[in-house]
């Protein structure tokens, strides 16, 4: 019996993410939550609680499916130096296709400036997502793939700064070429030795 409520609680989160998505928090009202939900006010407060709660869930929900999908990629790849180069090709991929952007991204700057509850959870995500890449790329220089001198945490932050400024040219610009371009080129600077 758990398992179905602990299931529908899932199904519940994602629509609700869905609409914070599409309309921001602030945008969000609570009927706009249980009209997407099909649930009544009272259950929502009853399971989850306020609109607040249930906006933490959903960003944490949603980084942690981000951050297992890269896991399980970088786990099937045997060269670290080829899972980090699927990451950066993925993610310019990522950009280009998600018509409705990073909700992490919208979260930052919608809200984070002013909730210190939120910033946590976006601050704590963003350090597991970089001790991820960091890992990456430490085996591929200690695999000999890239250059030894290389500090693999500030790669790991400069490539995932960099991820954040795709993001930001692609709204600008619509241009899914330049892109791709700057993929590659991330990709050919890291990999110089």
């Amino acid at each position: 019996m758990a398992r179905s409520v602990e299931f529908n609680e899932c199904e519940i989160i994602e629509k609700a993410m869905n609409v914070f998505w599409e309309k921001g928090y602030h945008g969000t009202s609570m009927q706009d939550l249980v009209d997407a939900m099909q649930i009544n006010r009272s259950s929502l407060y009853n399971t989850i609680g306020d609109k607040h709660a249930l906006f933490i869930k959903c960003v944490t929900s949603y980084a942690e499916v981000g951050f297992r999908e890269t896991q399980e990629k970088i786990t099937k790849e045997k060269s670290a130096l080829q899972a980090l180069i699927n990451i950066i090709r993925d993610k310019a991929a990522w950009v280009v296709d998600c018509e409705k952007g990073c909700l992490g991204i919208k979260t930052i700057f919608e809200i984070a400036p002013e909730d210190v509850e939120v910033r946590k959870v976006l601050s704590k995500n963003s350090e597991r997502y970089l001790q991820m890449l960091s890992d990456v790329i430490q085996k591929a220089i200690d695999d000999k793939e890239l250059d030894g001198s290389e500090d693999a945490s500030l790669l790991a932050e400069y490539i995932m700064t960099t991820f954040t400024g795709w993001k930001q040219a692609f709204i600008l610009n619509q241009d899914p070429i330049i892109i791709k371009k700057m993929s590659e080129y991330l990709i050919k600077s890291i990999t110089r030795k």
